[in-house]
């Protein structure tokens, strides 16, 4: 067991996956509605003013949905500052739910708030740590266990007040330690994958730099090779002849104009268009945003280029890139992918450099019904 596995995120060291997706506190939010609303409904002669866990509930409901906002690309890096506002939330609906349960003949092992409060907890889960799991669970749960028995104990008839508190206490329990156990494995377990001996992993960033500038050094030779071919026979033939002909003016008027072309051409080529000579990719760039980009943001992407056009389960004229720009100035990048891998190997390719490129970027989203990964350059002079 490493400390690490306790300090970082399901969604930050799995982004691709399905269960680390900004849907999932949606999903717990409809989750709490049903729960309260089917509990609500049978029970609303039984409680004193049922009105108030009708808020309860939208208040639980709006905790979840905040995690998800709060969770967005363009959100900062969710952490207990952006948690207060949903336990907020998850503390003020157990508060309404334990004023609506006091003197109602409802029973404790009925009470929709307290498995509401859970899944709030489990909401929070993709985006907390263990530790951070284990402190949202152990106060929201101690709330519960405290307004259950405020609400039920006094006219329990049932059950003793030991016992009130404990199945008050119970969903909170069982969501802290399930979502506790969730993040851990996740984190735990996508690390090793990661750091396993073959596995991919994002080369530094002097020895992508260092294998640019390689590139850039092969298409120079082979350029020069080029035009050599061309130029070279036609000068010995001249000075074979000892004299230059009309037709000997045409020929050099032409390879002119070609050697023009191919300059302009090796003038105007992008780091990005060096990278697609010896790889599989398109690059659709009319502005030459490419070279717009920073340091970092090229090592990351170029990371992620060559290590795909390098595996073989990418098809040929497998990757598409377009960078257009925007009306604020930013770049909004795409990167269509065609594999023939499965979808748990694909995500092990891609994770590390995604990773790696998700620091560098704005709003970066992957789609893998499509293989397609989108994400925003801001414009000169603001800060990645």
């Amino acid at each position: 067991m490493r400390d690490g596995d306790w300090n970082v995120t399901p969604q930050q060291i799995d982004p691709l996956s399905w269960f680390t997706r900004p849907l999932v506190p949606v999903a717990f939010a409809v989750l709490t509605a049903l729960i309260g609303l089917g509990t609500l409904v049978p029970q609303w002669r039984l409680f004193r003013d049922p009105w108030l866990d009708g808020v309860a509930i939208a208040s639980m409901v709006a905790a979840c949905l905040l995690v998800q906002v709060s969770t967005r690309p363009l959100r900062p890096m969710f952490g207990p500052r952006q948690a207060l506002a949903p336990l907020a939330l998850t503390v003020g609906g157990l508060a309404l739910s334990t004023l609506g349960a006091i003197e109602s003949d409802s029973l404790v092992q009925y009470w929709w708030a307290s498995i509401g409060a859970g899944c709030v907890i489990a909401a929070l889960g993709p985006f907390s740590t263990v530790r951070q799991i284990l402190v949202y669970g152990a106060g929201i749960t101690a709330v519960t266990a405290a307004c259950g028995y405020a609400a039920f104990a006094p006219v329990s008839t049932v059950w003793p007040a030991l016992s009130v508190t404990l199945i008050a206490a119970c969903p909170g329990v069982v969501a802290t330690v399930a979502t506790a156990t969730f993040s851990f494995v996740v984190v735990s377990r996508t690390r090793s994958l990661l750091h396993r001996p073959g596995a991919a992993a994002p080369e530094s960033g002097a020895a992508h730099e260092a294998a640019h500038d390689e590139m850039a050094r092969r298409v120079e030779r082979r350029t020069l090779a080029r035009l050599g071919n061309r130029v070279a026979p036609f000068l010995e033939s001249i000075a074979d002849a000892g004299e230059v002909t009309a037709a000997d003016r045409a020929l050099a008027g032409q390879l002119a104009r070609q050697l023009r072309s191919d300059l302009v051409s090796q003038v105007n080529r992008t780091w990005l268009d060096s990278v697609a000579l010896f790889g599989r990719i398109y690059v659709v760039d009319p502005d030459r945003r490419a070279d717009r980009m920073n340091a970092a943001q090229r090592t990351a992407l170029r990371a992620l280029l060559l290590s795909v056009t390098g595996n073989p389960g990418a098809a040929a004229g497998s990757l598409l890139i377009e960078l257009r720009g925007e009306a604020d100035g930013s770049t909004a990048v795409a990167l269509s992918l065609d594999f023939s891998l499965p979808e748990g190997r694909r995500a092990m390719l891609l994770a590390p450099y995604y990773l790696t490129l998700q620091t560098t970027v704005d709003s970066l989203t992957w789609d893998p019904s499509r293989d397609l990964l989108q994400f925003q350059l801001p414009a000169q002079g603001t800060d990645t």
